[in-house]
């Protein structure tokens, strides 16, 4: 046979499986990472150490910060661009499980929207006030908001959900501040404008840790190795308060699933490597490695648990 006539059947052969021809000869050019949330945030964090750590087998990914609404901006830029591998977005419980509860039209569906290539990790939430504040636990903040009406700040939807559920359990009647994301939040707590916030432990493990920042309790079973002196929610009087802010990856529905099976394995690769471990577990993030299929039911399953929650707290749809 010629080598005309070889280089025409290897073509045709191809045409008839596109997905796998797509996934053989992808990625061609740099792809593009999207995080809904401004740099610093868990969100972003995540996603750098995703980026590095699939660029062997990935090439160049570049990790484009497009915050605002919660992640809406973000998310509906890549739930509207070309399913071909080269815009995945940074997805989260934020905009994936409790943005049906806080949008009536959000302006992307997080189910039929998008295809989920895989879980990165779960991040606690933890109870954040500042050291000069009279109240040192979870109880003295709940009983001083009942005589001092207090602020909380929220810069994610997973996050505005969390501190309205606490602000509900506790009984601690609160004003909500709301902030493009978690670290401009961060430092108007520290500088008094606001007086608690729920955060992700990856936004304010550094400054736990340097004191600038008191922990009340977080939002897991046990108590964090990183953060052994703060208390559970159930430790702290709350047993029912069980939220946990997730991380994952999604790609434009109709992605092809070669594409979408190269990058579940690139990541679920990385997060085996003990040096990602030990590097998402000193930020309070544990890494979860799993399936597109796995993901996907996760992360409907969370959508009803946030979705409920912020139905009880009355967080109001706008």
């Amino acid at each position: 046979m010629k080598t005309s006539s070889i280089a025409a059947a290897l073509l045709l052969a191809a045409s008839f499986h596109p997905a796998l021809a797509q996934g053989d000869a992808y990625p061609s050019r740099p792809i593009k990472l999207v995080v809904p949330f401004s740099a610093g945030s868990a969100s972003d964090t995540a996603a750098r150490i995703v980026a590095e750590e699939v660029r062997e087998a990935l090439g160049t990914i570049v990790v484009d910060n497009r915050p605002g609404a919660n992640g809406i901006i973000g998310s509906s830029y890549v739930a509207k661009s070309a399913p071909d591998g080269y815009t995945l977005l940074l997805t989260s419980s934020a905009t994936h499980s409790g943005i049906g509860a806080l949008y009536k039209k959000p302006g992307y569906d997080p189910v039929k929207d998008f295809v989920h290539v895989s879980r990165i990790a779960t991040i606690p939430l933890v109870l954040v006030t500042r050291p000069d504040t009279p109240y040192k636990s979870a109880k003295e903040l709940s009983a001083f908001a009942q005589k001092n009406r207090l602020r909380y700040g929220y810069g994610s939807g997973s996050a505005q959900i969390a501190a309205a559920t606490f602000s509900m359990v506790a009984h601690a009647p609160s004003d909500a501040i709301p902030y493009k994301s978690q670290p401009p939040a961060v430092t108007d707590l520290m500088g008094s404008q606001i007086d608690y916030m729920l955060a992700d432990t990856s936004v304010v493990m550094s400054f736990l840790r340097a004191g600038k920042l008191n922990g009340l309790a977080i939002t897991t079973p046990k108590r964090l190795p990183e953060l052994p002196e703060v208390p559970t929610m159930a430790e702290a009087g709350y047993k029912d308060f069980d939220l946990v802010v997730w991380v994952g990856l999604a790609a434009p529905a109709g992605t092809p699933p070669a594409i979408v099976d190269k990058w579940n394995k690139a990541v679920n690769a990385a997060l085996a490597r003990p040096q990602v471990v030990e590097k998402l577990a000193t930020l309070g993030m544990v890494a979860s490695p799993n399936s597109p299929k796995e993901h996907a039911a996760f992360a409907v399953a969370q959508r009803d648990i946030w979705v409920s929650r912020a139905t009880r707290a009355g967080v109001e749809q706008q």
